[in-house]
């Protein structure tokens, strides 16, 4: 059975559409992502950038609990159609040294971290689209 084949017998069987948990699990994935982001000033934390190209913004807002980052991810993913690609940035100019354990709020950084988590945002994400 090709992967194109199971999408459908799980929309079938669920109801579900693979475009709606494609935009859970992308929104949970990067609000983790947000999350794990050592906070300071909030700067790293509002600089996450999610897109079909890789954005090279930076956005001067500070916000501690990283809104900006939130808001521009779901205003990305309410369009969100599954099977492209989808590029997560930050581009703050100390995000590297943050990712590798400048902050001893995030030794082992946050974006590896995310992507260790990716299992289990997945099954979490689809969990909860499938109630």
């Amino acid at each position: 059975m090709s992967c194109a084949n199971d999408i459908r017998a799980f929309q079938k069987k669920t109801g579900i559409t693979a475009n709606r948990f494609v935009r859970k699990v992308i929104y949970d994935f990067l609000s983790e992502l947000v999350l794990l982001t050592p906070v300071d000033t909030g700067w790293a934390r509002s600089n996450w950038f999610a897109g079909d190209e890789r954005m090279v913004n930076i956005d001067q807002t500070r916000a501690k609990s990283g809104g900006p980052s939130l808001s521009r991810c779901a205003t990305y993913v309410s369009g969100l159609r599954a099977g492209g690609i989808t590029y997560l940035s930050n581009n703050v100019p100390y995000i590297i040294p943050l990712e590798y354990g400048h902050s001893t709020q995030a030794p082992a950084g946050m974006a590896r971290v995310a992507v260790d988590r990716w299992n289990k945002i997945f099954l979490k994400s689809l969990a909860e689209v499938v109630r």
